[in-house]
């Protein structure tokens, strides 16, 4: 089968592929917006997460072939196998996005309520859209039909699951070296298939040129290297201008489009609702009534509601904003919050928005949870062969600092009086 791509052209899907394709938990990611509610700032992002899930299967296949000639004895078999359950995993990785993707996931169900539930410290968390995507694949009907559709290849549900995080035995582990490390980097890490095909996807839906970065070239230059029992991601000095471009690209998507200040009113609006009249709203526990909940049935919810946010959802009126301060006037702005507060309207919410340069390195809030990104140097006489690209790059001392956004946004009839009083206040500071 081949699938008309507006970003990427002509995509080709093998038969097996196309049984899981045609599932209905992937088929319900038609029905999931991309981007959430930042249709309401950028009219044409009404893209879904099935569009963003078979583009991200495309690329992986792409980076697979790009490192597979350096993953050097692993036989021919093993290698169809391991690519095959990339694409799978890429194809899958959103599936447990609940409505309006990140906007909706909220509503995800609480991991004690999970018939099976996976390990937690806190059953009455509710479920990332991580951990669901792995609770679906290896709890609903999806598990049996990918068993059946790739049983020739040797491809179960649990390695796709492993792949994308999931704990268990090491079915990627070639002779004495691992490539599982590296199949989870191509899927999330510093330079994986999800962000390749968003940044791209988004900003071309968005209308936006934050998005471009040289794809053809970073993936011929991509590889793989043996480290301590394991292959990592590796990528040549060569291309390190372009990585460098590839993530200054997210980066600004993040600045000027996903944390974008209408876009934060409308995420304040339905997490008010939320916290009260929709509190006990939730995507059942099991695949098939999750397989129905889209984003009209949390639209018609919120349709349905008398609730004041919900109202200002449905009809597209944001709370305006008020007063945006950034960086060193955000952290000003924080410390006269709570002088603020007492004279501030009722109507008025605080919303702060941090973006990071980058999640995995320095400063990042997860540090790195996985094998290193590495570069391999190709300059003459260079005595270094390989390093980490947080050695070789200084990109991400120079972007070390979180922007930090710290906005107010109140009633329409409050916005001056707003504005007049953080001004007063904040010089008299």
């Amino acid at each position: 089968m081949e699938i008309r791509d507006p970003i990427f052209g002509p995509l080709n899907v093998r038969p097996a592929e196309k049984r899981v394709l045609d599932h209905p938990l992937v088929q319900r990611l038609r029905r999931v917006r991309q981007l959430g509610f930042s249709e309401a700032t950028f009219p044409g992002a009404t893209h879904t997460r099935y569009l963003h899930s078979v583009g991200s299967m495309h690329l992986a296949g792409e980076a697979f072939d790009a490192v597979a000639p350096d993953l050097e004895g692993v036989p021919a078999a093993d290698l169809r196998r391991a690519r095959a359950t990339l694409r799978l995993a890429a194809l899958l990785h959103d599936l447990g996005h609940g409505p309006m993707s990140h906007t909706g996931e909220g509503l995800l169900p609480r991991l004690g309520d999970l018939p099976s539930p996976p390990a937690a410290d806190n059953p009455a968390r509710r479920a990332t859209h991580e951990e669901m995507t792995r609770w679906l694949l290896l709890n609903s009907d999806l598990h049996d039909v990918l068993g059946e559709a790739f049983a020739d290849e040797g491809v179960r549900a649990e390695d796709v699951a492993l792949v994308l995080g999931e704990d268990g035995e090491d079915v990627f582990r070639f002779g004495h070296r691992s490539a599982l490390g590296l199949m989870r980097q191509l899927i999330a890490g510093e330079i994986d298939v999800d962000r390749m095909d968003y940044l791209k996807r988004d900003s071309y839906f968005t209308g936006v040129s934050y998005g471009h970065y040289e794809k053809d070239w970073l993936l011929s230059h991509m590889g793989a290297h043996p480290v301590d029992g394991a292959w990592c991601l590796a990528l040549d000095s060569s291309a390190i201008f372009a990585f460098e471009d590839f993530l200054l690209s997210r980066y600004h998507m993040f600045l000027m489009v996903y944390a974008h200040q209408r876009t934060m009113s409308y995420h304040r609006l339905l997490a008010r609702f939320l916290e009260g009249e929709g509190r006990g709203l939730s995507v059942p526990a099991d695949p098939e009534g999750f397989t129905a909940c889209d984003d009209e049935w949390f639209l018609a919810h919120l349709r349905a509601s008398g609730d004041p946010s919900a109202r200002r959802v449905v009809e597209g009126r944001p709370l305006p904003l008020a007063v945006e301060a950034w960086d060193e006037e955000a952290d000003t702005l924080e410390r006269l919050r709570a002088s603020l507060d007492a004279d501030l309207p009722a109507s008025c919410e605080w919303v702060e928005s941090g973006i990071e340069f980058s999640r995995d390195f320095p400063g990042g809030r997860r540090s790195r949870i996985g094998p290193p990104l590495l570069v391999r140097v190709a300059h003459a006489g260079s005595r270094r062969t390989v390093v980490p690209v947080e050695v070789y790059s200084d990109l991400y001392v120079r972007q070390a600092r979180r922007k930090r956004v710290l906005r107010i946004y109140c009633q329409e009839d409050d916005v001056a009086a707003v504005e007049a009083l953080v001004a007063t206040v904040v010089d008299a500071e």
